[in-house]
Order: structure tokens, then C-alpha cells, then sequence
């Protein structure tokens, strides 16, 4: 049985509407609260829920910047003593530190919690059903949080579809510094060389440089609060690679081909480590690329062929062709299933390159 009736969202941004969006369709009393009120006016059309007029609540979700998150906290511990609060902030550390003075009583009831999902579209508008759909929600915990409360938490995510997972703060902001946050400062300045750029260069982009940079386009405001409440983590990072970037900067002066290599080997390397569908081991693919022809229809057939071929693929990457009414498809499948997507294709009538 449900212990979660009557949930208020505090913030109409992209996470705390796609949230109360799941969350109503659920059959939960969902609320939203924005101190913009055109912003919560907004969150509140897009997702169904309704506006707080000052009813008491099960469980208080904090989906504010991360700034913000503490204060708004330690008012809604009091504003409502018996519901169990929980935020989404992408850092842990600086939120439990601001609120250690806090009563054991309400403490006891605060859970911190970190859905890995997100969006490029800012804002309630662009708020996604099922966006937390099979992705992590990291719930972390004070000293003093009950087990009650964490259970709560727990519920809810399940309930979006997310996967909950433990983390201590510390192993939460330490993770989400090397996977999410030094990537998107690396990202950022990548990108930022794009801006003084030739024309004619930026044209010839392939899809490489639009994987790694995918992220650059993020609200900046929303991720300087972001680093601020990581910044020694995400800062150890950055200054180790500032190291290898000019170590490797040096190499390319001298032609030193061993150290060049070692980098690029170790990039490999890690690459590796990522898991695989499901959390599985990595297995060995190939990628199998398609010319596809610009036009309705194509990208189905494709995948209609794969699948009578009984070949399950593991990822799909597009990249369209400048200048041309083509683009090229990349199927990675396993590697003892290529021969076999390959025939088929070829069957199918389409080019490809294998």
C-alpha cells in the first residue's frame, strides 16, 4: 500500500514538471509551487497538477536550483512537520552541510535525492513523460534520515520508472563530478572554440564533434550553481586534466609518438569500463554504417530489415550528409551477428559499409 498520497513539487523547471507530469498520472494529488508565478503557471498546465493553495502534503520534492535548495528546506520542515522532504539537486555535499543545524526531528525526515535524467530544453515546456524511465535516482541520507523516510523516497522513484540507488554523499558527488560535471565543463569550452571559428570550418562538423559537445548547450545558470556546490570535486578533476592536456600538448610538440599513443590507449581503456545494456560487461560490436536516403519511411525499413534478420541492435547514431539528401546510419550490433546484418541490408537494397 501506497504511504505517499499527496506530493508537492516545489520548482516548475524541466525535472520538477516532468515529475509532477508522472507523478498525476499516478492518481496522486500533485501539486506545484513556483515563486515565479508565470513559470508555475506554466508547470502546472503542462503537467495536470494542481496549484498549492496550503494543504498539507505527504512528501515535499525540492526541484529548485541547487542554490536554493537549502533554504528552501529548512522552510518546508516546518512548513509541513509531518511530510518527508526529498530535492533532486545534482550535488549532496553542500546542501547536507547547510542544513546540519537542523532538529533531529526534522532531519529525521529529510532524504536527499538525484534523478540521472535529464534534457537540453530548459523549463516546464520541456517537460517529458517518462523521463526518469529506467535511469538512476541516486537517494542519499543524513546521519539522523529515518528509514521510513528513505522508503518514501524509494517509493516515489519506482514509481517514475527510475532505478533508486544508495549512495553516501560523498561517493554521490565524487561519481557525479567525473561522469556529469567535468564532462560538461569539458563540453563547454570545446564548444567555446567554435564561437571565433572560421565558417568554413564549423561546416565541415561531423558527428564526432556533436556527440562530444551535445551537452554544451545546457542553461548555463542552472550549471554554475551546479559546479559552485561541486566545485572541489569537479575541480581536482580539471586540474588533473589540465596536466595531461599540456603534458600531451608537449608531446605533440616533441613528436614524442610513445606518450601520444599512451593517451589515446588509455582513452580506450576507459571507454571500456562504461557498462553495457542493462549494467551488463561490455560485449565486443561492430559498427555497421548505411547510406540512407532522405526521405519518409527509410530509417523503419532499416529497422525492419534488422529485425527479420533476428539482429538486436545495440545503438543507433545518424549523421546527415552535408549537402546531400543522404545520411549515414551507424548500427552497432554484436560482432558475431555483422555478417548477418550485413547480408540482409545488401538484400534490402541498401549501400553499405561494413
Amino acid at each position: 500500500m501506497s504511504q505517499v498520497k499527496s506530493v508537492l513539487v516545489i520548482g516548475g523547471g524541466l525535472i520538477g514538471t516532468s515529475i509532477a507530469l508522472d507523478l498525476v498520472a499516478t492518481g496522486r494529488d500533485v501539486y506545484i509551487r513556483d515563486i515565479d508565478a508565470k513559470a508555475g503557471e506554466v508547470a502546472v498546465t503542462r503537467s495536470g497538477a494542481k496549484v498549492h493553495k496550503g494543504e498539507q502534503v505527504d512528501l515535499v520534492i525540492v526541484a529548485t536550483p541547487p542554490s536554493y535548495v537549502a533554504s528552501v528546506i529548512r522552510d518546508v520542515v516546518t512548513e509541513f512537520p509531518s511530510a518527508v522532504v526529498t530535492d533532486v539537486a545534482s550535488v549532496k555535499g553542500a546542501i547536507a552541510s547547510a542544513i546540519s543545524d537542523l532538529p533531529l526531528e526534522a532531519k529525521s525526515r529529510i532524504v536527499g535525492g538525484h534523478p540521472m535524467a535529464g534534457r537540453e530544453v530548459a523549463g516546464a515546456v520541456g517537460a517529458q513523460a517518462h523521463l526518469f524511465m529506467d535511469r538512476p535516482w541516486v537517494i542519499t541520507r543524513l546521519a539522523e534520515t529515518s528509514d521510513a523516510a528513505v522508503s518514501a523516497v524509494r517509493e516515489i522513484a519506482s514509481d517514475l520508472g527510475a532505478v533508486p540507488i544508495d549512495r553516501s554523499v560523498t561517493e554521490h558527488d565524487r561519481a557525479v563530478a567525473l561522469i556529469s560535471h567535468t564532462p560538461q565543463v569539458i563540453a563547454s569550452l570545446l564548444s567555446g572554440l567554435l564561437v571565433d571559428a572560421e565558417s568554413g570550418d564549423v561546416e565541415l562538423a561531423g558527428q564526432g564533434l556533436r556527440d562530444t559537445i551535445r551537452i554544451a548547450s545546457s542553461d548555463a545558470d542552472l550549471w554554475t550553481d551546479i559546479l559552485l556546490g561541486n566545485a572541489e570535486a569537479v575541480g581536482t578533476n580539471l586540474t588533473a586534466l589540465a596536466q595531461q592536456l599540456q603534458q600531451t600538448a608537449d608531446a605533440l610538440t616533441q613528436g614524442n609518438q610513445e606518450v601520444i599513443h599512451e593517451v589515446l590507449a588509455q582513452g580506450s581503456k576507459g571507454r571500456a569500463r562504461l557498462p553495457g545494456k542493462h549494467g551488463s560487461s561490455a560485449q565486443e560490436t561492430t559498427v555497421v554504417v548505411v547510406r540512407l536516403e532522405d526521405k519518409p519511411g527509410e530509417l523503419a525499413r532499416l529497422f525492419t530489415a534488422a529485425a527479420q534478420a533476428d539482429v538486436n541492435l545495440e545503438d543507433v547514431r545518424i549523421d546527415h550528409a552535408l549537402g546531400r539528401m543522404t545520411g549515414l546510419v551507424e548500427l552497432t550490433v554484436a560482432t558475431a551477428s555483422r555478417g548477418e546484418l550485413v547480408s540482409a541490408l545488401e538484400s534490402a537494397g541498401f549501400t553499405v559499409f561494413a
